[in-house]
């Protein structure tokens, strides 16, 4: 069994759901409200992998010889596997914009062109959107890195020398 306390879990993601859909109501600009949306889908997303796992976790009350006890032991193995690699993983779930680079084929995705293009000079960089931009989420997204060890960025692209936000 699993040392994953998906109830907690199931609790807190609602709890900061509710949170972050209270603060989106003092939102003043479009990007923070975009961040407030996508942060709710997300966890809406982490919400249902735990219903998920609760759901198997009941069904490993049954009879071990059971079929339904053996698939929900599976369920489990599959769901503790999605949160490790896909939800606690070292880099930050983009809220916003995403630097993403093949260093294989030393190629950067171009969000502009929708294409992918060769590494280069002028590529952009992120930066990082300040808590005023973002209405007071960031403290929001702290709280759920802290509590739950998922964690989220807000970043923006920067393209070469131009300071404002990607089209």
């Amino acid at each position: 069994m699993s040392d994953i306390d998906y109830l907690t879990l199931f609790t807190r993601f609602c709890g900061f759901k509710l949170v972050v859909m209270a603060n989106r109501l003092g939102c003043d600009n479009h990007l923070a409200r975009c961040a407030h949306d996508r942060l709710v889908a997300k966890l809406c997303q982490l919400i249902e992998l735990m219903r998920e796992a609760l759901a198997a976790e009941r069904e490993t009350a049954l009879d071990e010889a059971s079929t339904r006890y053996q698939t929900a032991c599976e369920d489990l193995f599959w769901i503790e596997a999605e949160f490790a690699n896909r939800w606690l993983s070292d880099r930050p779930h983009p809220l916003l914009d995403d630097l993403i680079i093949d260093l294989g084929t030393r190629e950067i995705f171009d969000a502009r062109s929708r294409c992918w293009r060769p590494l280069g000079d002028t590529d952009p960089s992120l930066r990082e959107v300040t808590d005023g931009e973002l209405c007071s989420l960031r403290s929001i997204i702290d709280q759920i890195a802290n509590e739950t060890g998922v964690s989220f960025a807000a970043n923006r692209l920067v393209y070469g020398d131009f300071d404002g936000v990607s089209p």
